[in-house]
């Protein structure tokens, strides 16, 4: 699905039609779903209610909010590392894409407060959010709607609107009143504290780290963090397979470690048809600063040759106050 979008993208000028693929049992068939935008890896950052197709993904998503965040990148052939501060995105996935794109659907998650009839000591649940993602500005290949926006997701509706222009193009807009409270999220869990990203033989991991907040745990506070690891093949044509993973996290003198065949219950396998996965878990942590995280995966080649790739070393340190007001739901609608 990657390939034919790519190669579309590439056949059509500024102005053109974007055209994206359906799986089914028959042969793909190419739908006019819109008109491209221009694309710059140093734009302007898209503005919430943009509609774009993942780059890499292929999924159709929209854009909630941004955030600008430091980018720690260390490549193979490089010993030092290079910090800059890049735009990222929390964004809803078309409901229809779930089923393919390349990553479990519930992969962020966020601490409310407990039912009063069970909260203890500060005791906070992890709720999840299916069908939402944080994107780096360069995933986004923006588009306008034609013939309807057909967005389907349980937030879409109660985050935004959407207006005919009068040409057959839509607009995708924030409601008002979720304006400011989006535009001063950028300490909440929606965006990332930081961003790491190290390169192996053509695989390239991503890890990005989201504070959730204080929770009682067992009767005593911990600070939770999630973290979402994306591993992408730079050379999809030469297939691997992620057999085995290994974390190790060190905290105030305090080791753990972590190891398994693969991923999430999956040896997921990146090739050309899909060339990267992704997936998402929690850190639990005594205190605010101390905490790091690193380890490797192991590969396997089609030729059966094994092979490590780095897990770029990740810093859990949170020393400022979250916004623990939560993404507009159903319920709170």
């Amino acid at each position: 699905m990657t390939s034919v979008l790519q190669q579309a993208i590439r056949n059509f000028s500024t102005g053109g039609s974007l055209l994206s693929r359906f799986r089914s049992a028959t042969p793909p068939t190419l739908k006019e779903i819109g008109v491209l935008l221009p694309q710059s890896t140093n734009g302007p950052t898209f503005e919430a209610g943009q509609v774009f197709i993942h780059r890499t993904f292929a999924y159709k998503g929209v854009v909630v909010c941004s955030f600008p965040c430091r980018l720690h990148e260390k490549k193979s052939q490089q010993n030092e590392k290079h910090l800059s501060t890049r735009e990222f995105y929390q964004v809803l996935i078309h409901r229809h894409d779930w089923s393919h794109m390349g990553f479990p659907v519930d992969i962020t998650s966020y601490l409310i407060d407990a039912p009063l009839d069970t909260k203890r000591h500060g005791q906070k649940m992890l709720t999840l959010i299916n069908g939402m993602d944080c994107v780096f500005h360069d995933d986004i290949i923006p588009y306008t709607p034609s013939g309807g926006v057909n967005f389907d997701h349980d937030l879409f509706d109660h985050i935004f609107n959407a207006d005919h222009d009068g040409t057959g193009l839509y607009d995708v807009a924030m409601k008002p009143e979720l304006v400011e409270r989006y535009s001063n999220s950028n300490r909440s869990w929606l965006g990332p504290r930081d961003v790491y990203r190290e390169q192996t033989e053509n695989i390239e991991v991503t890890v990005m780290t989201f504070y959730l907040g204080a929770n009682s745990v067992g009767g005593q506070q911990q600070h939770m963090w999630r973290y979402v690891i994306r591993i992408e093949n730079k050379k999809p044509e030469q297939g691997v397979i992620l057999r085995e993973r290994t974390l190790k996290v060190y905290s105030l003198n305090n080791m753990n470690q972590m190891h398994g065949h693969g991923v999430v219950g999956k040896q997921p396998e990146l090739n050309a048809a899909t060339p990267a996965f992704q997936f998402s878990s929690t850190l639990e942590l005594k205190h605010t600063k101390g905490g790091h995280m690193w380890g490797r995966f192991k590969m396997e080649r089609e030729n059966g040759v094994l092979f490590d790739v780095h897990i770029p070393t990740i810093v859990f340190e949170s020393t400022d106050e979250i916004n623990e007001t939560p993404i507009a739901t159903p319920e709170a609608a």
